[in-house]
């Protein structure tokens, strides 16, 4: 009965790494992906530190905005 008890208690033990591994896991996919994502800004920083996602003008003085270096 002892062993059975050990063995159920490892084995939940085990689950619980595993589901906290993956979550961690999950934790850096998403981190990845934000590191990933280019951000544009006008080269004049007319708005200060706005980025945008896409490349396009800036709405204050027409310019084309420029890839963010990270």
């Amino acid at each position: 009965m002892k062993k059975m008890m050990f063995v159920a208690t490892l084995m939940v033990g085990m689950f619980g790494a595993m589901a906290q591994g993956q979550e961690t896991q999950k934790a850096d996919n998403k981190q990845a992906a934000a590191d990933k994502k280019e951000e544009y800004q006008c080269p004049m920083k007319c708005e200060g530190k706005k980025t945008y996602d896409k490349k396009g003008k800036c709405p204050a003085c027409t310019m084309e905005l420029k890839l963010v270096k990270k």
